[in-house]
């Protein structure tokens, strides 16, 4: 099975649960539903970005700065003079490139919902790519090859240093981590709107 595929296929229940568990398409075009699923993301980014660019051997499979998205949401939140979490999300445990890489994964996938959340919430909220919605933006009309760019990448590393099963076990830590962030007390109870 291919690498993508895999990592789909394991990480199905997560990312249900975790889609679950943020506001619907109807409530992030309202500000409270944006401001929260916001507020979530850069928490949980703030503590799993780092971990994910420190770890030794993500630059070199063929990532980029380019691929961050902390700076976007920090930029979107004081934009929309948001304040951030209160707390962070739980301490990232990475154990090396492959499941940094797994990681990565659940981030750059987000991508690609990120751009229908934003053509559904950009005329109801004013928001644009300069104002308030640069995460949801991701990389404009370069976000499908992107995603592919990073597919290719992945899989090459996995390939040629035989760690797909780290880079699955990186990206199935990485959802139950958010998914436990996202039911955390205060992340997103209570803040939107029903």
């Amino acid at each position: 099975m291919l690498l993508l595929a895999r990592l789909k296929s394991a990480t199905a229940g997560h990312h249900a649960r975790v889609e679950a568990a943020m506001p619907s398409l109807d409530q992030m075009s309202t500000f409270a539903g944006y401001a929260a699923a916001l507020r979530a993301l850069h928490g949980f980014h703030a503590t799993w970005e780092p971990a994910i660019w420190r770890t030794p051997g993500v630059v070199e499979a063929g990532m980029d700065d380019g691929r961050r998205k902390l700076p976007l949401l920090g930029a979107d939140l004081r934009a929309l003079a948001i304040a951030p979490c209160e707390s962070a999300a739980p301490r990232a445990r990475i154990a090396g490139a492959a499941e940094a890489l797994g990681a990565l994964y659940v981030l750059e996938g987000a991508t690609l919902g990120g751009r229908i959340i934003y053509r559904h919430a950009a005329g109801p909220l004013g928001v644009t790519p300069e104002h308030g919605a640069a995460y949801y933006q991701g990389y404009g009309d370069g976000t499908g090859e992107r995603w592919k760019a990073f597919g290719q990448a992945v899989t090459r590393f996995a390939d040629e240093t035989g760690s797909a099963p780290g880079v699955v076990a990186g990206a199935v830590a990485c959802f139950a981590a958010l998914e436990a962030w996202l039911a955390a007390p205060g992340v997103l109870n209570g803040q939107v709107a029903a």
